[in-house]
């Protein structure tokens, strides 16, 4: 009787013999009842979808909650005025000094803000590298248009014109940068307007008694002139530069990065399935085509290379795709040359960081770089909501999330300067790094499965 017929016929033999010995010797650790296998995947998707509202409301929920050290800028350029002291004497005056140092105080205090003097010239350079969120500009005329709203309102000298102060936002630094700084700047600014109008009245009142003491007649100062006096200063609030057409009300940046995500992790998911497939590792399942190939046992870091090597080729044909797909609908593309190697360094690094968990974790692997990549990267990106007003642990991610140093780097090239120095630096160091760190993962894992436990291609049949 052939052997094969005997182990047919006597499972006790069947599962003594040395082959059976072997598959023993590689079963996995994760042995559970059947009856927990099959509960396993819909608890998996509770999981997820509980995760994702945690992770993504939890880090973009209240901004405003958690803003700390936002930068702007604060431009003084105030000549300073001449008026008359109590006594009559001629008084130098700078109000703009007063104003500034009044915001420096009150408004770091507060820890929302970093707000920092500069020149003009420093402010619009790093409003244009995207280092400043926005900028308060106190114009040279500032001084001397004030100081003469009191000889306006009580006589009728000069035409009363109010002094402005400019708030500026950057809408190219985020979709909600121009809020925040608009809504978290305006009040100290009102409130410093109030305290100089409170001066104001004062030094009108005290106008008026001398005048009346001399025997001077003084004209009623009007309500109109009145309001003027307690709130002097008018605040416009413009943005640095106006955004282009097609730049999705400035989200463009941010869209760019997300699909180079998605490229990355589902491109990653698709060549780990294909190519696995191919080396019999697992059924190749198309439609109505259903294949087993001859299993090729090649070791796990061999396999991660041949997967991540085909991602780095259609990742730069992707690149240069939706590149074109971007001109047909308009899109502003500043630096192509720039953002071509941004988006292929990101789906190098995101496809990178994919195949390495799918090495070191198998299937789990897969969750682990949705739950890493995106619920983790969507909150702690920066596009939305900045770092400065994310919550802590959001702020510290961004450090080792990949979507933020696309996102800064897509930023750089379509918004600002795309220069080493600013965001495009920044971002291709971080991406660098994720990818180095991912590609060391899957070096240090893959080796190590294969001599616990065998090459992958070596099933363990269970019941």
């Amino acid at each position: 009787m052939h052997s094969d017929e005997l182990t047919e016929r006597h499972p006790k033999h069947r599962e003594n013999s040395p082959s059976a010995e072997a598959t023993r010797h590689h079963a996995t650790l994760w042995d559970l009842p059947r009856t927990l296998r099959w509960i396993i995947p819909p608890v998996g998707v509770m999981i997820i979808g509980f995760l994702g509202i945690l992770l993504y409301l939890g880090g973009l929920g209240s901004p405003a909650d958690h803003m700390e050290d936002l930068p702007v800028a604060i431009v003084n350029q105030d000549d300073g005025a001449t008026t008359t002291a109590a006594d009559g004497s001629p008084q130098k005056v700078n109000l703009g000094d007063d104003l500034t140092e009044y915001l420096m105080s009150k408004v770091n205090d507060s820890g929302e803000f970093n707000l920092q003097e500069m020149s003009s010239e420093q402010a619009d350079s790093q409003l244009s590298s995207g280092e400043i969120y926005g900028a308060i500009k106190i114009p040279q005329e500032f001084s001397a248009q004030t100081v003469a709203l009191v000889p306006a309102a009580i006589g009728g000298d000069g035409d009363g014109t109010q002094p402005t102060i400019e708030l500026i936002t950057s809408p190219q630094a985020g979709s909600m940068s121009t809020r925040l700084v608009s809504d978290g700047l305006k009040p100290g600014l009102d409130q410093a307007s109030e305290s100089i109008g409170e001066d104001l009245s004062a030094s009108a009142d005290q106008q008026v008694q001398a005048r009346q003491d001399a025997g001077q007649h003084v004209p009623e100062v009007t309500t109109v002139a009145q309001d003027v006096l307690n709130d002097p200063v008018h605040i416009t609030t413009h943005a640095w530069q106006d955004l282009q057409d097609g730049t999705a009300l400035g989200m463009s940046p941010f869209y760019w990065s997300v699909v180079l995500l998605v490229v990355g992790l589902s491109g990653s998911v698709a060549v780990h399935t294909l190519v696995d497939g191919i080396l019999g590792i697992m059924p190749v399942d198309l439609g109505p085509s259903f294949h087993q190939y001859r299993t090729v046992e090649l070791s796990r870091l061999t396999t991660f290379l041949v997967k991540w090597a085909i991602m780095l080729l259609a990742g730069a044909a992707t690149s240069g795709l939706m590149m074109l797909a971007a001109s047909v609908v308009n899109m502003p593309m500043p630096n192509g040359g720039e953002l071509f190697l941004i988006s292929w360094l990101s789906i190098a690094a995101s496809s990178a960081v994919t195949l390495a968990l799918l090495t070191a974790a198998g299937g789990v692997g897969l969750i682990l770089s949705m739950v890493y990549l995106i619920f983790l990267g969507l909150p702690s990106a920066g596009a939305v909501v900045p770092v400065e007003a994310l919550p802590g642990f959001f702020a510290w991610i961004t450090n080792i999330e990949p979507l933020h140093y696309t996102w800064l780097g897509v930023r750089d090239v379509l918004f600002f300067s795309a220069e080493r120095s600013a965001g495009l630096g920044t971002g291709a160091a971080g991406l660098a790094a994720i990818m180095a760190g991912a590609v060391v993962l899957a070096a240090v894992s893959g080796p190590l499965w294969d001599r616990l436990t065998g090459r992958r291609g070596r099933p363990t049949l269970k019941g």
